[in-house]
């Protein structure tokens, strides 16, 4: 049984449903999305296929999985994804992450009217003071965890960073919890913590 299976098992018998998503190109991983049934409905789902290679590069293979719910008479879209790491000093134009948000941001512009809030979560492999956060942020999106300090998300090369978030759109207000301290020296995977990466929580309410 494959990781994904055994926790949508799991999370079925405690009331969840899933949507979920592999990624091309014959990669093992993908992106899923739970809710719980008795409190949202799904409207629908759809998958983003991130189109960034160029001059001869291929594609990498990398999704967005988007789902529309509805809940307590209003709709919320949600985008989980998960963008490509590009190397330190890579020019904007060749940064396939950024080629990613770009292209995320595109599809939830065509299709922002029919909800009335959004989220976009996932690994963005990429850093609070980077292009990527810059460009959700100006799109007119915040992520929970701004401003918290000591939020780290995973170890990469054996320096702790924040890459992981939860950003939301101006219809919603964020109230973030705690997230579990990792330093320098911790170790990732462990018993504690069975991922290279940390989980992070947020409650949502809407602003009016």
């Amino acid at each position: 049984m494959s990781t994904f299976s055994a926790l949508k098992s799991r999370l079925i018998s405690l009331g969840y449903a899933a949507q979920y998503a592999r990624k091309t190109g014959g990669s093992p991983d993908g992106c899923a999305i739970f809710y719980r049934r008795h409190a949202f409905e799904l409207i629908g789902a759809r998958v983003v296929e991130y189109v960034e290679g160029s001059q001869g590069q291929a594609h990498s293979g990398n999704i967005a999985l988007l789902v529309w719910l509805r809940v307590a008479g209003r709709i919320v879209g949600m985008a989980n994804t998960h963008l490509t790491w590009d190397p330190p000093n890579t020019a904007s134009t060749a940064k396939l992450g950024y080629r990613q948000a770009l292209q995320l941001l595109n599809e939830y512009q065509t299709m922002a009217p029919r909800c009335d809030g959004w989220l976009i979560c996932g690994d963005l492999n990429a850093t609070p003071d980077s292009e990527i956060v810059a460009t959700l942020q100006n799109a007119g999106f915040q992520y929970a965890h701004a401003g918290l300090a000591q939020t780290y998300t995973c170890k990469v090369n054996g320096e702790v960073k924040m890459i992981d978030y939860l950003f939301y759109s101006p219809e919603f207000c964020a109230e973030p919890q705690s997230v579990v301290q990792i330093s320098d020296q911790t170790v990732l995977p462990s018993a504690e913590q069975p991922s290279d990466h940390v989980p992070i929580v947020a409650r949502f309410s809407w602003t009016v």
